[in-house]
């Protein structure tokens, strides 16, 4: 699933900003970002919002004896207004004022922002070949689904990963999700929500670029491990 159309794409964005989107899924986001135009808009959105414009950020003041120089020198004294009357006293009052209701609001998106789902892991994908094996878990409500390597795997520029689903009852394998690396959270397709159970299995095989052209595995199957959802 693209990132464009998850349901957490503002707190990612609010993690790649914050820096603790780490790793494999800080690099998975920032491929997002130049291949999905939705993903680099939001995240462009997030930026502007909290980032000073450089005007205000970057303002110089003169010295205090060099402004007192000059303000002797041109007599400024004289045009000097009441207080209720000068610009910068309410300029300094409207940038406290922005700063703060900004700290206000980043904190109140941050609290409403979804907790990310609990995951609990369900089989251990593995191969006799040497593959890293890959533990596969399962969100409790059964909507998500997240692959975690034991090392890094990330296919070439030619090849896509394909994860599929393998019935009990032995018919023919079904798609899950086409994959650039091992490491992903996945949304299940809703066809498949509630068959990932006790029985079923889970394969991995490399596939040409964009996934299986058949519907069926076509490349070698570099990975499976039977799933435990008990």
């Amino acid at each position: 699933m693209k990132l464009g159309a998850s349901p957490y794409l503002d707190a990612l964005c609010g993690d790649y900003l914050l820096g603790t989107l780490r790793g494999a899924a800080r690099a998975r986001f920032a491929r997002a970002c130049a291949d999905e135009p939705v993903v680099a808009l939001r995240l462009q959105h997030w930026q502007q919002l909290f980032t000073p414009q450089p005007s205000e950020a970057f303002r110089m003041q003169p010295a205090p004896r060099t402004w007192q120089r000059i303000a002797h020198d041109l007599e400024l004294r004289r045009y000097r207004q009441p207080w209720f009357a000068r610009v910068g006293l309410w300029r300094g009052w409207a940038l406290t004022a922005t700063a703060v209701l900004t700290v206000w609001l980043g904190v109140s998106l941050i609290d409403r922002a979804p907790a990310p789902p609990v995951m609990h892991p369900i089989a251990t994908l593995a191969s006799m070949a040497g593959a890293a094996p890959v533990v596969a878990s399962l969100s409790g409500d059964g909507r998500w689904l997240q692959l975690v390597p034991a090392r890094p795997v990330v296919a070439a520029s030619t090849q896509s990963y394909e994860l599929w689903l393998l019935p009990p009852d032995g018919s023919a394998p079904v798609s899950v999700a086409v994959l650039g690396e091992l490491a992903a959270q996945l949304q299940v397709p809703d066809a498949l929500r509630g068959r990932l159970q006790t029985g079923a299995k889970l394969a991995v095989s490399v596939e040409p670029a964009g996934g299986s052209p058949t519907g069926a595995p076509t490349g070698p199957v570099i990975l499976v491990g039977a799933i435990n959802a008990g």
